[in-house]
């Protein structure tokens, strides 16, 4: 009975954790995600086939390159909240590529990233935490300088493999391989404007360097997020 009366309560407090509530957008900064653990390290990126054309899927790469190092460049859009909650709401979309990602819609455990077809089409127009590109973003544990993403919420958070050709996920947080493979770090780059190219078909930002770590200072510049994940973003 004991067990029986803990998962209900479980299953309240997730069910409270994912009611939808009103949003409204704040800020966007250019990102990298990193994660930092040695069996799982590398920066989010898009997983390109051999003919150059992206799989709408998430991978990890373990070094970032010429060739590929726009590619993971992330706008990360966050947005104030209508009830306090545990870190701040944010949506990312590769810069690049445009896409953003998002939770599958009849498969809430898969990770997509995908360009068009959303409604609303633009990431500062999203008023609600119902849509599957929206995640909370939060520390790992009180204190922790890592945080998790979770989708809409939920418990399923960003999860990566040790296997680099794996997809990123949305597992339960605190299950599968292991907690640091959910844990990331959001690196500030640095940017310079760069001449267009037949791909960008534009003037676009470049990634030129960046720190192995986050800024201590990088999270003044949005002003919105609690206290507790400033310093994250």
């Amino acid at each position: 009975m004991g067990n029986t009366a803990s998962q209900q309560v479980s299953i309240a407090e997730e069910s409270e954790e994912r009611a939808p509530q009103e949003i409204q957008f704040d800020t966007v900064q250019p990102r990298l995600i990193k994660n930092p653990f040695p069996s799982y390290e590398g920066f989010l990126i898009e997983r390109v086939l051999q003919n150059g054309r992206g799989t709408g899927k998430v991978v990890r790469t373990e070094h970032l390159t010429s060739g590929n190092k726009n590619k993971a460049l992330i706008q990360v859009y966050t947005y104030t909240s209508t009830r306090p909650v545990d870190g701040t709401y944010v949506v990312l979309q590769f810069s690049q590529s445009e896409k953003f990602f998002a939770a599958h819609k009849k498969r809430p455990d898969k990770l997509i990233v995908k360009k068009g077809g959303w409604d609303p089409e633009n990431a500062e127009d999203i008023t609600t935490t119902a849509d599957r590109r929206v995640f909370l973003l939060k520390p790992s544990q009180p204190g922790s300088s890592d945080v998790v993403f979770a989708s809409r919420g939920s418990r399923r958070v960003i999860t990566v493999f040790r296997n680099i050709r794996r997809f990123a996920e949305l597992e339960d947080d605190g299950t599968g391989e292991a907690v640091e493979a959910q844990r990331y770090q959001l690196v500030t780059p640095h940017l310079r404007r760069a001449a267009a190219s037949p791909e960008t078909g534009g003037d676009f930002l470049e990634v030129v360097s960046f720190p192995s770590k986050p800024l201590d200072d990088a999270g003044k510049e949005l002003g919105c997020l609690d206290e507790s994940v400033k310093s994250h973003v």
